[in-house]
């Protein structure tokens, strides 16, 4: 039953860009903010646990919702023909052993990885936090986002874990071999990297298409599009979901010891990906 591709990262590192990608390879035409919907959304809206699986997560602890993620993802597997997935959590597995995104129900992975100091900057923004607060949660091992409440409209929750256990957990844990893509590699030479994405994929996409793809992402008609129409997937702590989308933008932002903070936290997966 492999079926899902799962399109997986750490927050702010690129995820619903590369779905805009995605949406426009498929679809063969400009992505509409508002077409964009389920395409690829995240597969943790208790409704949909409940809709999918005939259960009322309303009666649930957040652990038992966890333990039911799995089924959940088999039920999407076998319902959608070869759906797309997108992830912020670690890979992981629920406390009785099973992994929460499943090499049995794998048809790829996508792993997108950015500079761990532009990424805490785009999330301070996002959360309309201090940049202190958003490198502290960057280095946590237990990071989890979502599972707050028990009604039927909140989200499992998201073990993100750090920046680096996060990385590591799908590159190096998995099992799923995921097509690893630089945030900063997809933004210099994004023709290069949808080639190479679509022939991993094994989509069809001709060199027009894939022109196509790189024209209608670009951040400034996103950023268009969303002062325009707007965009559901903004959360209100933020003003703009597509904010500056380049690299390199943290030297600007960071003081030098927030940068050492960061480089001292993540020193191995930053080696590792070449964030000098």
């Amino acid at each position: 039953m492999s079926s899902i591709t799962w399109l997986a990262s750490y927050p702010r590192s690129g995820n619903t860009w590369m779905r805009l990608i995605l949406w426009t390879l498929r679809h063969g035409r400009a992505v509409d903010l508002e077409l964009l919907g389920d395409f690829g959304r995240m597969a943790i809206n208790r409704q949909l646990l409940d809709t999918t699986l005939e259960c009322d997560s309303g009666l649930l602890r957040a652990e038992e919702i966890e333990a039911l993620r799995p089924a959940m993802h088999e039920a999407i597997a076998a319902l959608k023909p070869h759906p797309l997935v997108k992830v912020h959590d670690a890979w992981r597995r629920t406390r009785d052993g099973r992994p929460v995104h499943d090499p049995a129900i794998t048809q790829s992975t996508i792993y997108l990885i950015r500079d761990p100091r532009d990424v805490a900057v785009s999330w301070a923004n996002f959360r309309d936090e201090s940049l202190d607060c958003a490198i502290a949660y960057l280095a946590n091992p237990n990071a989890v986002i979502g599972g707050g409440g028990q009604t039927i409209l909140s989200l499992a929750p998201q073990h993100i874990g750090s920046w680096s256990t996060n990385a590591a957990s799908w590159i190096d844990d998995s099992g799923l071999s995921p097509l690893v893509i630089r945030y900063e590699d997809m933004l210099a030479d994004p023709q290069r990297w949808i080639g190479i994405l679509v022939d991993y994929l094994g989509w069809p996409a001709p060199p027009e298409i894939i022109d196509l793809a790189v024209e209608a992402t670009r951040f400034d008609r996103l950023r268009k599009l969303e002062s325009e129409t707007g965009f559901a997937e903004r959360p209100a702590s933020t003003a703009s979901f597509f904010r500056a989308g380049r690299a390199e933008g943290w030297r600007e932002v960071l003081s030098a010891a927030q940068t050492a903070r960061i480089e001292r936290d993540h020193a191995a997966m930053m080696a590792r990906f070449g964030y000098r």
